[in-house]
């Protein structure tokens, strides 16, 4: 049987995954070629597993990418193991320590600024594609021309990650790369973070950019979720609306119920025994975390949504073990102090669609356009 989801098209994921959960909690898909797990057991056992790696990418010495673009798939450190993987590890942490705090409010404000908040504008372009790499480029103390010229090409710097790139993609990606690329190497350099050492400035540089690709896909699917689940709950009667941590549990509970990020890949370098099963060396794994989050023997009701759950803070969304999302903690308080704007600035929050289109990516569940009234 294949319940593995292929399409988000008219696709209410939830059933599906509550139902593998209670039927087949780990099977091999045949279309697929690959294992798949569904129950919190067994996603965290895989992402904890040292045997279950990270798919890394083929890059062809003949390829018609530059070299940056090379350096910056060889570097990325959600994209590399064991000593490559600490090392990059290492590096992105030496960047994401150096982020400063910044006013949600006040990038949200400019950026709203400029959009028909009364009439409807699309939450997506304006805010979800903006707002996260503005937050980190703002807290790194980025100029207002390098934070323009960023978030202007980040669609362009993110197709880097595309595991089939055409002739047009890879033109495109090589200039984008090499501005960006010399953006930040600049920025490393005179912020006093580069090591001296040419090996280890580049690890760093790759990994600052990497963290402005990883926060276009997941930044921008986490704003646009919970302000979904935000206008649910906007009508209704809670205490303490004005204090932050109603918002960081909206939040927590929005990526536990509705994940930007619903399954990662890994491949076994040895043989792996899980659920009674063996999944062989070389064979492909698909986790669920999205399934793992609505698992009823972890989550009570998980089917529904509840800012009171006591253990939502449980959820996978962000992973586990050495490949756990270094931002996740940016990222809630950067969604969470975003609700508690629009809450306090707005008497009405209307979402203006019905039905809602996606991204092609199978392992994200991005919406393509979101339209909202704000008055």
């Amino acid at each position: 049987m294949n319940d593995t989801i292929l399409n988000w098209y008219n696709t209410d994921h939830r059933p599906i995954y509550l139902r593998q959960l209670k039927e087949q909690p780990l099977y091999y898909d045949q279309n697929l070629k690959a294992w798949v797990a569904y129950s919190y057991e067994y996603c965290k056992a895989l992402l904890m597993d040292e045997n279950a790696y990270i798919p890394e990418p083929f890059i062809d010495d003949n390829s018609p990418m530059n070299d940056k673009t090379k350096l910056l798939l060889r570097k990325l450190v959600r994209i590399s193991n064991n000593g490559q993987h600490l090392a990059s590890r290492e590096a992105a942490m030496s960047v994401f320590q150096s982020i400063n705090a910044v006013s949600v409010d006040q990038v949200l404000e400019r950026l709203l600024n400029g959009a028909d908040v009364e009439g409807g504008f699309d939450w997506v372009e304006v805010v979800g594609k903006q707002l996260p790499v503005l937050v980190i480029l703002k807290g790194l103390g980025f100029n207002d021309e390098d934070c323009g010229y960023i978030t202007a090409n980040l669609a362009t710097l993110v197709r880097v990650m595309l595991p089939n790139k055409t002739v047009d993609d890879i033109e495109a990606i090589n200039l984008a790369v090499n501005r960006i690329y010399a953006i930040a190497e600049r920025y490393i350099i005179s912020s006093g973070l580069s090591t001296g050492q040419p090996g280890k400035t580049e690890l760093i540089i790759c990994n600052l950019i990497g963290q402005f690709i990883q926060c276009y896909d997941a930044g921008r699917g986490l704003l646009c979720n919970a302000l979904l689940c935000l206008a649910r709950q906007h009508d209704k009667q809670q205490p303490n609306k004005n204090d932050i941590a109603f918002y960081n549990n909206l939040v927590t509970e929005t990526l536990r119920w509705d994940p930007p990020v619903h399954n990662t890949r890994r491949v076994a370098v040895r043989d792996i025994c899980l659920g009674g099963e063996i999944i062989g060396t070389g064979e492909t794994i698909q986790i669920v975390l999205a399934a793992a989050n609505l698992d009823p023997d972890v989550f009570k009701e998980p089917d529904k949504f509840d800012l009171t759950r006591s253990n939502n803070e449980q959820h996978l969304t962000f992973g586990l073990g050495g490949h756990n999302c270094i931002a996740k903690y940016l990222s809630i308080g950067m969604a969470a102090n975003t609700c508690r704007f629009l809450e306090k600035k707005y008497q009405s929050i209307n979402i203006l669609q019905k039905e809602f289109s996606y991204e092609s990516q199978l392992n994200v569940r991005l919406v393509k356009q979101l339209m909202v009234n704000l008055s």
